[in-house]
């Protein structure tokens, strides 16, 4: 059995690559979606541990689908780590709870520490 079931929602190939396979290495399953509708509606059919979700996407940006997470009885309290740009968007956190933050661009080590907080939280 895994370490558990996580959904990363990014729009870009290139950033979804390497998290994905170092976290399948260390025991994970993971889900992708390339966008926030896509992430809502996998989120909303299946059970996951942990969403790790890009702040900027392009159709409905990452706030906006985490306001959406958020909002939503049955998924609301889903652990969240929100991967963020270098600058800016500090504001926007205390707005909508996340459980972690990542700012970009961050280590492996770091995103696998991040999540194994996060999931014995």
């Amino acid at each position: 059995m895994g370490k558990g079931k996580l959904l990363l929602i990014d729009h870009r190939p290139e950033h979804l690559r390497q998290p994905v396979l170092r976290l399948q290495l260390e025991g994970y399953d993971i889900d992708e979606a390339d966008s926030g509708p896509k992430g809502l509606e996998a989120l909303r059919q299946g059970t996951y541990d942990l969403v790790l979700l890009d702040a900027e996407l392009p159709d409905s940006d990452g706030w906006e689908t985490l306001k959406e997470i958020r909002a939503d009885p049955e998924v609301g309290d889903t652990k969240i780590i929100v991967f963020m740009a270098t600058q800016g968007e500090t504001g926007k956190l205390a707005l909508v709870p996340v459980d972690a933050e990542l700012r970009r661009p961050f280590s492996m080590g770091d995103l696998l520490s991040t999540v194994e907080r996060v999931l014995r939280a």
